[in-house]
């Protein structure tokens, strides 16, 4: 068997059948150009870190208060005086924002004092990589800089052993679902925003309902214009039938961010936004936006929770006694949105490239990546039949081939059958698939090979007319004339040891009868 004539390119096959899972992981993908930038971002706090809090003139003047914090499940942690503070995701800026604005609240420190607050990360959870497979030291490693790449992950881990064959990087783990409790919405802390200066009452702004409403004596706070009358008000019509003007609309847009006013003029606490009704809807169908009161500033209250927004946390004034129950949570659970995170992407990264030391192949590690070093198939495979050493082949991590599974069992006897050969190999649940391969076409180069798998059982067959063909073509000799007639003939009289002759024991055999004297 072969192909002697000419030469073939041919792909190898890596299943038997559309039942037979393909060898390597399913959907594994090259790198890509995006793999290889660093992303820089300043790091968000996420549950199980541990954070360094030193506050300078918080429990006492003139002291430092260092506190060791550890963020629980739900993403709080609770800080003297100031309870239980909801840190998930926010920064360490904000953090120390958002302490101090609270201080200020509670009265802790002044109105017109510059806090000095340090937030420092002790461990960070959210920002490691794991690394498992065959390497000498597998577990969970710190990302120490943003362009951290693949090959200083695995030296990190003790190096790259040269039994592994493809190296796997797992991206975007699913996250954990938790449950926050309700809390009011806030408007978000920024980190350019000058956290020790107390925040100064705002007012809401005027609308023109609102306008008509209060009559046409009355004035409107301080710090707001008064929008021009509108036809309808100028006619007396009922404010319920109002329909703002284009102006009047565009004076609600900016009347949406309020100025500060000075510490003096100070809006009532009684004032408040109107509530919203069906004759708030405009010709378009638009509903006016409603606002509240939270801390001492309006602001307008979203229609739906901002998914792209750090949760904040209560106003001192609401601030519970304890740490907020998950249990009191009314807000749904979206499972589609769990659904889609469970997807992932998988990296497949021939290990000869790392070695090779390969730029394009030298992938940037992301925060919570997997990498898994697969050091190729492992196991025995079984050769029977009509091969000449039957019996029991291991696969040392080398991927092996049909025709080099029969090559490595000293290839077929002489009553092989090349057309009949069946591989057995195990699939999914407790079944076995049987195959027929034909290897005459095989080795011919006319159909692809096919790697074996471990566990595989491969069978060469033979067919009833085998033996007489091995017969026959064993007598075609080139002294096969000569050698047939010398074999015939002359094989007793030329033979070693002691025979008697054929044509004297003719002879004594006459004797005997009486026929010679």
């Amino acid at each position: 068997m072969g192909n002697f004539q000419e030469s073939r390119v041919n792909e190898i096959q890596r299943s038997i059948s559309f039942r037979d899972k393909p060898m390597g992981l399913a959907g594994a993908v090259v790198p890509s150009p995006e793999d290889l930038v660093a992303d820089v971002e300043e790091y968000r706090i996420g549950a199980g870190d541990t954070l360094a809090i030193n506050l300078m003139d918080f429990l006492q003047v003139g002291m430092e208060t260092p506190l060791t914090v550890t963020v629980d499940e739900l993403g709080y942690i609770q800080v003297p005086q100031l309870g239980w503070l909801h840190v998930e995701g926010m920064t360490a800026r904000q953090l120390q924002a958002q302490i101090i604005r609270r201080a200020v609240d509670a009265g802790i420190y002044p109105p017109d004092s510059d806090p000095i607050v340090v937030v420092q990360f002790l461990t960070r959870q959210h920002r490691v990589y794991n690394i498992s497979g065959t390497i000498a030291a597998p577990g969970p490693y710190a990302i120490i800089r943003p362009d951290f790449r693949l090959r200083e992950a695995i030296n990190q881990a003790g190096g790259l052993p040269d039994a592994v064959r493809s190296v796997y990087v797992f991206r975007h783990e699913p996250g954990e679902q938790r449950i926050q409790p309700a809390q009011p919405t806030q408007r978000e802390v920024s980190p350019s925003e000058p956290a020790e200066q107390p925040s100064a009452p705002r007012v809401p702004p005027v609308s023109p309902w609102s306008m008509a409403e209060m009559g046409a004596g009355a004035s409107p706070p301080a710090g707001t214009e008064e929008p021009a009358p509108t036809p309808a008000e100028r006619e007396g019509a009922p404010s319920e039938l109002l329909v703002p003007t284009e102006e009047a609309e565009r004076e609600l847009l900016e009347a949406v961010a309020p100025t500060s006013l000075p510490a003096d003029e100070v809006a009532p606490e009684t004032a408040s936004a109107p509530a919203p009704d069906a004759a708030s809807e405009d010709v378009r169908g638009t509903r006016m936006p409603t606002y509240i009161d939270t801390d001492g500033q309006f602001i307008e209250a979203p229609s739906e929770r901002p998914v792209d927004t750090l949760p904040m946390e209560p106003s001192a004034a609401t601030l519970p006694a304890s740490r907020p129950d998950a249990g009191q949570s009314d807000e749904p659970v979206d499972w589609e949105a769990l659904a889609s995170g469970g997807q992932q992407r998988v990296l497949v990264i021939p290990a000869v490239k790392i070695r090779e030391g390969d730029p394009s192949y030298n992938v940037v590690i992301r925060p919570k990546d997997w990498i898994q070093l697969d050091p190729g198939p492992v196991g025995v495979f079984y050769m029977d039949g009509h091969v000449l050493r039957p019996g029991v082949y291991s696969l040392a991590g080398q991927e092996v081939t049909l025709t080099q599974a029969i090559a490595a069992a000293g290839g077929l006897d002489q009553i092989a059958w090349p057309t009949r050969c069946e591989i057995r190999r195990r699939i999914e649940g407790d079944r076995e698939e049987i195959t027929q391969w034909d290897l005459s076409r095989i080795v011919d180069g006319q159909d692809p090979d096919l790697f074996v798998k471990e566990g595989d059982v491969i069978r060469v067959g033979t067919h009833a007319v085998a033996p007489l063909l091995a017969m026959i073509r064993n007598s075609f000799r080139l002294t096969y004339g000569f050698g047939f007639v010398y074999d015939r003939n002359f094989a007793d009289i030329d033979s070693y040891y002691g025979r008697q002759n054929p044509r004297e024991r003719r002879r004594v055999e006459r004797q005997q009868l009486g026929l010679l004297p």
